[in-house]
């Protein structure tokens, strides 16, 4: 990335801790991220970072993110979810996306996905090509903008998952990123599903588990 985009970590603060749910305020040169870690019950090398979409929000779709992070402790992969400092931007919200993986590095992690909602598709896509600690990535309903590199990943896996209904972003959007991804890679469509994969949140919910206990 340019120089212009430069962003460095320079503290964290702990905030309160609820059921395991750590929060706490990343300080950067640019900013404050926002984050809640969800640990693993034993130190474990294997993590996930969420990422929401334009809007920000750190839940994901059909609370997606809220359920993997409760799910953390039996899993053996801790889930990091992420709050953009100045969501819909795309340069920054990578920067958001790369610090987390900073972060985590920092406090022992060795790999990590990344699952990106909508605009975070991108965002996740993104920040992947730029860090090899990135060893997968999820795009749930994604965009194309911050996909265009997506052949970059390979031979890191990707994951596409997009409904047939969505009106925010048709299914189309998935297709093309498949098409231009590079072995390995998967697509999964949802007859029916709409933008936030309201009427399918438990299958996604099933799918996303199962597919990163074999890849991250």
């Amino acid at each position: 990335m340019s120089d212009e985009l430069n962003l460095s970590i320079t503290g964290v603060e702990p905030q309160v801790d609820i059921a395991g749910a750590r929060r706490m305020l990343l300080q950067t040169t640019r900013g404050t991220i926002r984050l809640i870690l969800h640990a693993a019950a034993q130190k474990a090398q294997r993590a996930v970072i969420c990422l929401g979409g334009a809007a920000g929000g750190m839940d994901g779709p059909a609370m997606l993110y809220a359920r993997l992070g409760l799910a953390a402790r039996a899993s053996g992969i801790s889930i990091l979810r992420l709050g953009y400092r100045r969501p819909g931007e795309m340069a920054e919200c990578v920067l958001d996306a790369m610090a987390g993986l900073s972060f985590l590095k920092g406090i022992g992690y060795a790999r990590a996905a990344l699952i990106g909602h909508s605009f975070g598709g991108g965002v996740a896509i993104s920040a992947a090509t730029f860090n090899p600690m990135a060893v997968a990535v999820i795009a749930i309903s994604s965009q194309l903008d911050g996909a265009q590199n997506v052949a970059q990943l390979a031979p890191r896996p990707l994951l596409l998952i997009h409904g047939t209904a969505d009106i925010v972003l048709p299914d189309e959007s998935s297709k093309l990123i498949f098409e231009r991804a590079r072995e390995p890679k998967t697509l999964k469509l949802y007859p029916g599903a709409d933008h936030g994969l309201s009427q399918a949140g438990e299958e996604v919910y099933q799918l996303v588990s199962q597919w990163l206990s074999e890849k991250v």
